[in-house]
């Protein structure tokens, strides 16, 4: 059968159409792809329960919730009472339940804990019952007078300690402690006075144990500058713990200028726990010699902290101005596997460094950027001597604890097109051109207009005029726009 035959003027109808339809399922495919996506599934679940006492009873009284992971991070805490729920992702968690009542008051209740599963879109039903906990009672005293406002820490083995402070005749409770073998140290308020620690083995929850105290050693004093090998560790500050190898007791001072002074301290020979202190790592030891705290007296020492963490310097630039150095530019050091490890700002002469604990690092990375100013800088005297530059990212480096890495110079880049080394320098006020003579022979070309511009275009030398669009161009452009556009 013979095709009917379609007039030139019916085929480009028919072409027009076609491409129609092509430009608007373009459209649509388009518009679809810049949809925000869709968001992702809830993955979590809700655990729910409720704080009963002895006998199943609920118990109305305020109780302190709190969630963990099971490496013991904090996910939620909350003051609640007989019931308590978190809405958190599927996973295993630890929920501690403790009584808020005052450490003091016996009929206190012990810690809970329990441990349960949460699974995406359930709930989890997690009931606790809580009981009343161990306690202890006594008198505290000073070689035999009360020892007003003392204070008083039952630590057990399980590293969990609880504190409270003696009335003004030394009288102290401490209630709600978990089952546990305790030491009970004192602490004279005024520190003059000091003692051994009481051992309290074997208490159970709901039994209570009184006991007398009596400080009869005169207490020294312990004062400690901290070093970085020879070099004094000036401006440091931080929290020390020192622990008695005779008592087992611990006091712990402020650092403050790189010095402590712990006060009240039980004679004897002393093992000190310091944190990092600037760039130097922090570590536990004895005192140099073993030397130790006299009756009543005074033992000034010093401590060593010899092992000093990575340290990185370079100096910012001018990517294409070599010689241009970049002052305030913020420099952020990320460790190999994305965390922040340090941010400086470079000094008036580009250069920085970033100092602390920080061990080694096969590919650390800087991310330097002008924030402050949205990446303008000054770049001369004149008040259009800028330039804007964008944030960039250094290429990975090494880093070695105890080493600098030495960066030298590191460049950022001119945002734009151009990379003039003096971006916008100041221009000169023109003056009125001369008219030139009238050449011997024609130009080719047209003739220059009589009125030139005041401020010439910096780019009309380097920059070739923007051709112009196409037809095919054109309509692309013009039936994208109309189909998106359309609802």
């Amino acid at each position: 059968m013979r095709r009917p035959r379609l007039s030139p003027r019916r085929r480009a109808s028919v072409i027009v159409a076609l491409a129609s339809a092509l430009l608007v399922a373009l459209a649509t495919v388009t518009s679809a792809g810049t949809t925000a996506p869709a968001a992702a599934a809830d993955t979590r679940g809700s655990v729910v329960g409720t704080i009963t006492q002895s006998g199943g009873q609920v118990y109305n009284g305020w109780v302190k919730v709190t969630l963990f992971t099971n490496d013991w991070q904090v996910v939620h805490s909350a003051n609640v009472r007989s019931v308590y729920e978190f809405r958190v992702p599927a996973g295993d968690y630890r929920i501690q339940v403790t009584d808020t009542r005052p450490v003091y008051d016996i009929n206190r209740f012990g810690p809970s804990d329990r441990t349960t599963r949460v699974y995406t879109g359930r709930t989890v039903r997690k009931d606790v019952g809580m009981g009343r906990g161990a306690s202890i009672t006594g008198t505290a005293r000073t070689n035999g007078s009360a020892a007003a406002n003392a204070r008083v820490v039952a630590a057990n083995n399980y590293g969990q300690s609880f504190e409270t402070k003696a009335n003004g005749a030394g009288q102290f409770a401490i209630g709600g402690l978990p089952a546990g073998n305790y030491s009970v140290y004192t602490w004279d308020a005024r520190g003059q006075w000091s003692g051994p620690s009481t051992w309290l083995p074997r208490r159970w929850a709901g039994t209570n144990a009184n006991i007398s105290i009596n400080l009869t050693q005169r207490s020294g004093a312990l004062f400690v500058r901290f070093y970085e090998r020879t070099n004094r560790l000036w401006g440091t500050s931080g929290w020390a713990t020192a622990r008695s190898k005779a008592t087992g007791q611990w006091y712990t001072a402020r650092i403050t200028n790189g010095a402590a002074t712990f006060a009240g301290v039980h004679p004897g020979a002393y093992e000190l726990t310091v944190p990092t202190l600037g760039s130097q790592f922090g570590r536990t030891g004895s005192l140099p010699g073993n030397r130790q705290v006299p009756r009543g007296g005074l033992l000034e020492t010093y401590f060593q902290l010899n092992e000093r963490g990575a340290s990185v310097t370079g100096t910012i630039v001018d990517s294409k101005a070599g010689a241009r150095t970049l002052a305030g530019v913020r420099v952020r050091l990320y460790s190999t596997w994305g965390n922040k490890l340090g941010e400086t700002r470079t000094a008036s002469n580009g250069t920085f460094t970033i100092a602390g604990a920080i061990r080694d690092q096969p590919a650390a990375r800087l991310v330097i950027d002008a924030d402050a100013t949205g990446g303008w800088l000054k770049t001369g005297s004149g008040s259009n001597d800028q330039c804007q530059y964008a944030a960039t990212k250094s290429i990975p480096f090494s880093m070695s604890t105890g080493r600098i890495s030495n960066l030298g110079s590191v460049g950022l880049t001119v945002v734009g097109s151009t990379q003039n080394p003096y971006c916008f320098p100041q221009q000169p006020t023109p003056t009125s051109p001369t008219t030139p003579a009238s050449p011997t022979t024609p130009p080719s070309s047209p003739a220059t207009p009589t009125t030139p511009p005041t401020s010439p275009s910096p780019s009309a030398t380097t920059s070739p005029a923007t051709p112009a669009p196409t037809s095919t161009a054109t309509a692309t452009a013009t039936s994208t726009a109309t189909a998106t556009a359309a609802p």
